[in-house]
């Protein structure tokens, strides 16, 4: 071979070996080895090429595809999507007729409805289908109209139900009106479409006034602000606030929470009760004198008394104990104030207080001779009054009459003793030298 062919198969060579072909040069004797089969992934750079694990990709979730957390009564109904007219967000089909003649009297509509949702909780590009029924049963002919606000997406209408998809956040009302020639009935239904669950926790719901409640938020998905409306005027924009009620009543309380998406409510109810004054005593009845301990039992914590035992006793006390030092029947009154209820007044509560017999009595004449009538006359009192007498008359006779009369047969000086018996006990009184018989 001359050099110019030599030289041409030394080119051919050097680029089938770099191009990585196999094969060896006529007369060389030199073998190439093949090349390794690379996998279909692989790390670069490694000395010798391996494969690697699959890496997962992640790929987005499509919006709602887990149902919405729906708070009702979610029911999965088949309708049948009739013709109607709509006029915005109001659709009515006119009149309803009856299939057969009316007769007798016409009985005014009614309407009740309801919706299968009334709280649907989704976190992002909401697309709620609610169905709202009028259970009221009416009698044609009527007339009908459905009406929503803020807006509603219709899907299908009958009468007496509807459909409507919510597509953004809010709180919706539904209304259903019912008219006949007697006429007309009318009732609403809500929905909400939160982006978050608006809730709280209070750390007392029922209590006396003044009465300080914790409202305690706990709403979901990072609410940002709080709108709180207690019932009794008072507002605020705080998380977490502490409202005083001052006055008795059933409070309605809502929170509104948002966040960047919108807003949703939440409800409870606070019941605030009123000032009552009462008290009891350690007893209501006895003998003068008579000690009664008063226990003031006053609800929605006082903080001043004011007490009036009847006999002209009175206290500031809360708990006073008083003594009747007089028989008789003694109406107690108690006035309590909390500084925000004014004096509230308890009812009347009687207190008994009895005496003994005060033995008392007279006789006519005091002088006589025998056989002169002697009239003896009891002026006893005591609470309870006397019940029974005996009368000695110190001649050896008596009686049990309450005014005897009586005859002294000899003469003599005399000395009468007598006694009176009530409830309580007796009493006697004696009189000596009381009566002269010559």
């Amino acid at each position: 071979m001359d050099a110019w062919g030599a030289l041409v198969c030394s080119c051919i060579l050097l680029l089938i070996g770099a191009c990585g072909c196999t094969g060896a040069a006529p007369g060389s004797g030199t073998t190439h080895p093949e090349m390794p089969t690379l996998p279909a992934t692989y790390i670069a750079g490694e000395v010798t090429p391996q494969p690697v694990q699959a890496v997962a990709v992640s790929v987005p979730v499509t919006t709602n595809t887990v149902p919405a957390n729906i708070q009702g009564a979610q029911v999965n109904a088949t309708l049948t999507e009739v013709t109607i007219a709509c006029t915005g967000q109001t659709c009515t089909n006119g009149v309803t007729n009856s299939t057969s003649s009316d007769s007798g009297t016409v009985t005014a509509p009614a309407s009740s409805i309801a919706g299968n949702v009334s709280v649907a909780y989704v976190k992002q590009d909401p697309d709620v289908a609610v169905q709202f029924t009028d259970a009221a049963a009416n009698t044609p002919p009527y007339s009908w109209m459905w009406s929503w606000a803020p807006g509603g997406n219709l899907t299908s209408e009958s009468d007496p139900s509807i459909v409507l998809v919510f597509t953004q956040y809010g709180i919706y009302t539904v209304t259903r009106s019912v008219s006949n020639s007697a006429g007309s009935a009318r009732s609403s239904a809500t929905v909400s479409v939160c982006p978050l669950v608006a809730s709280f926790v209070t750390n007392q719901t029922t209590g006396p006034s003044p009465l300080a409640v914790q409202f305690t938020d706990t709403s979901t998905d990072q609410p940002t602000t709080w709108s709180w409306n207690f019932g009794d005027g008072g507002t605020s924009s705080l998380q977490n606030p502490v409202h005083t009620f001052t006055s008795a009543g059933s409070y309605t309380v809502r929170q509104s929470a948002a966040n960047r998406l919108g807003s949703c409510e939440n409800i409870s109810s606070i019941t605030v009760t009123s000032l009552s004054a009462s008290f009891t005593a350690n007893q209501s009845s006895g003998l003068a004198p008579l000690a009664v301990q008063f226990t003031d039992t006053s609800t929605d914590q006082p903080t001043t008394w004011s007490w009036n035992f009847g006999d002209g006793g009175t206290s500031t006390l809360q708990n006073p104990v008083h003594t009747y030092a007089r028989a008789g029947v003694y109406a107690v009154n108690l006035s309590a104030t909390n500084g925000y209820n004014g004096w509230i007044t308890s009812p009347s509560e009687s207190v008994t207080v009895y005496s003994l017999p005060a033995v008392s009595f007279t006789a006519t004449p005091l002088t006589g001779t025998t056989g002169t009538p002697v009239l003896f006359n009891d002026q006893s009192t005591g609470f309870p009054a006397p019940s029974s007498w005996y009368w000695d008359f110190g001649d050896g006779f008596s009686s049990t009459q309450q005014n005897p009369s009586h005859q002294y047969a000899q003469t003599g000086v005399y000395a009468v003793n007598h006694s009176v018996t009530n409830a309580q006990g007796t009493i006697w009184l004696n009189k000596t030298a009381y009566i002269t018989i010559s």
